[in-house]
């Protein structure tokens, strides 16, 4: 299967999902929590769909850490196959279980990309200090509220990423994993280290996305591709039995080579290191 192909399936998921949200739109004045509800359920059967098959998608409630301590409520959790049939429906998903975490909008804000970095370093600190796992959190969304050209949105997004995570984010290991808006482009965390080019320590950034290539011409991409395909290169590195499907995304492209603005790279010289389930520190 080439990557013309995924893309395609991809972006018959990005029409479908453009399609909900107008639906959803046309009803949020009159009942904004049934259109959230809709939203969520919009991506949750978008990731039953394409993550791997095994994995237990369910909606609503807090992440319990075995220590006692409870997350802010998520929307999204993806569970691994080990989890309990028994506890499915229940509110509080128990944290040892817990592969991903998705919080979803409708309709992305400034506001929501902050509270959502700042929730994510508390859950992945506290899911990290109890169990001694990393967990990846991603925030999605249908559209964004945004009135410009597109290339002005990614660049202002790009910056909100960055100042969040300079602001709530304490550990490399507990930056935002990603962000996806449907009808524009996807966000990943990267890192990287190389003391000749950057000194001691390690650099994190959001890899935002790219419409042209090197050549100029337009890029055939997904946002909804280059999430999945960064969520399962995560996923792989904390069950080895995913490594086959991350890889031929990978070798798709679907991730993209993305896109960064260098004064939002983030340099991190001292913090405690600890084993990542992914590329280098992350």
């Amino acid at each position: 299967m080439s990557q013309r192909e995924l893309v395609s399936y991809f972006k018959q998921a990005t029409m479908e999902m453009q399609l909900e949200y107008e639906r959803i739109r046309a009803r949020a004045m009159e009942d904004p929590g049934t259109a959230g509800d809709e939203g969520e359920e919009n991506w949750a059967s978008l990731l039953r769909k394409w993550l791997p098959g095994d994995l237990q998608i369910a909606t609503k409630g807090r992440v319990l850490c075995g220590d006692g301590e409870a997350t802010d409520q998520v929307d999204i959790v993806a569970l691994s196959p080990l989890y309990p049939r028994g506890m499915l429906t229940k509110k509080m998903h128990l944290a040892s279980e817990v592969m991903a975490i998705f919080e979803c909008k409708s309709t992305l804000k400034a506001q929501h990309i902050e509270k959502t970095i700042a929730s994510a370093s508390r859950a992945k600190e506290a899911i990290y200090r109890a169990h001694g796992k990393e967990v990846t959190y991603g925030l999605v969304a249908h559209s964004h509220s945004w009135k410009a050209d597109k290339l002005e949105v990614v660049d202002a997004i790009s910056g909100m990423l960055a100042e969040g995570d300079r602001t709530h984010v304490g550990h490399p290991n507990n930056s935002l994993d990603f962000l996806c808006i449907a009808d524009l482009g996807s966000w990943v965390l990267r890192t990287d280290s190389d003391e000749d080019v950057y000194g001691p320590g390690v650099i994190s950034y959001y890899s935002g996305p790219s419409f042209t290539g090197f050549d100029g011409k337009s890029v055939d991409t997904s946002p909804i591709g280059r999430m999945i395909a960064y969520a399962l290169r995560r996923l792989s590195h904390l069950d080895g039995r995913y490594h086959g499907l991350a890889g031929y995304f990978g070798m798709a492209g679907l991730e993209g080579m993305g896109s960064f603005d260098t004064s939002n790279l983030r340099a991190w010289k001292d913090f405690e290191s600890r084993r990542r389930h992914v590329d280098l520190f992350f």
